[in-house]
């Protein structure tokens, strides 16, 4: 078996090129002339090859020394590099982290999440995958395609583990032109002879929900439901008069012309949280967690979700 090239013999071998003293190459690695002088014979014992021609006054580097020397650099430079960057991912400072959000935070908390975190982890990747359903959140996160989840509360999944960020009441999205547009408040039993736009009820959208059990507390099935995948189609057709909408008020900074936002006499908040997997092990993920816990984004302790027997 040939043995292996030491990187430390290497660099013994590079200062003394560089120096063309051993003395100086000693000095530079902060080691002894005995130690820099058995490193270089190794190497040369290790490669079958002379590198260095020792004189009493000078060090002659030899072809093949020439050819280690310039090919030695670059793979010591790699070497460096890599122990770093590893170095890095292994204590959480580096490495790629998913996101996942739900649509209507995308120009209020995610923003402000990516800038605490780009801040606080520089050297760290985010890969954000925005407009997530929880439900579609909950299985990414239980699949690992996603280190963590923006979405809306209740999570239904025992592995997971949240901490809420945001409480976000539903208001009334209603073209400007309708007849209730003029009101600072509107009941929801006003609402009970309208067309509702809301998310498709295959999505398990936790906003469809909210909005239909408002409907229910109010004594009504809305009549009407035109169904679309995401808020800002969703305005479009408030807009348009097409029906009207239970948002969350974070969906006022989707800013749509034409469409007014409401206060309801009687609403409910729709909690969002961050989620993860319990038991969650990578260091870049609790880093993240202690970066936007320090920055005091959370409400309350972690939770898990309560699930029935």
């Amino acid at each position: 078996m040939v043995p292996a090239m030491d990187l430390v013999d290497l660099r013994a071998f590079i200062a003394v090129a560089e120096e063309r003293h051993f003395g100086r190459a000693a000095e530079r690695l902060g080691v002894s002339l005995a130690q820099v002088s058995q490193r270089v014979r190794r190497l040369e014992e290790t490669l079958k090859a002379e590198l260095l021609i020792r004189t009493t006054r000078s060090v002659v580097v030899t072809e093949a020394g020439q050819q280690l020397l310039a090919e030695g650099k670059n793979l010591v430079a790699q070497m460096t590099k890599l122990e770093r960057d590893i170095r890095h991912l292994g204590s959480g400072r580096a490495g790629i982290l998913r996101l996942g959000a739900v649509g209507s935070v995308s120009r209020t908390l995610l923003p402000r999440m990516i800038k605490l975190l780009e801040q606080a982890m520089p050297s760290v990747k985010l890969k954000i995958t925005a407009g997530m359903f929880t439900p579609a959140q909950e299985q990414a996160l239980l699949d690992g395609l996603i280190d963590l989840g923006l979405l809306r509360l209740p999570v239904r999944h025992a592995s997971l583990t949240y901490r809420v960020v945001e409480r976000d009441p539903l208001m009334l999205a209603i073209a400007a032109s309708h007849p209730l547009a003029s009101r600072d408040e509107v009941r929801i039993e006003d609402l009970c002879r309208e067309a509702f736009v809301t998310f498709p009820e295959m999505s398990g959208s936790i906003v469809r929900e909210a909005v239909l059990t408002q409907c229910a507390r109010a004594g009504f099935i809305p009549n009407s439901l035109v169904e679309v995948s995401d808020t800002g189609t969703m305005l479009g057709l408030v807009a348009a008069g097409i029906g009207v909408a239970l948002v969350p008020s974070s969906a006022q900074n989707l800013s749509t012309e034409g469409v007014r936002f409401l206060d309801l006499d009687s609403t409910e908040n729709i909690e969002i949280a961050l989620a993860w997997q319990t038991g969650m092990r990578a260091k870049l993920v609790h880093r993240a967690l202690s970066v936007l816990d320090e920055a005091g984004l959370f409400i309350g302790a972690e939770r898990t979700p309560e699930i029935a027997p």
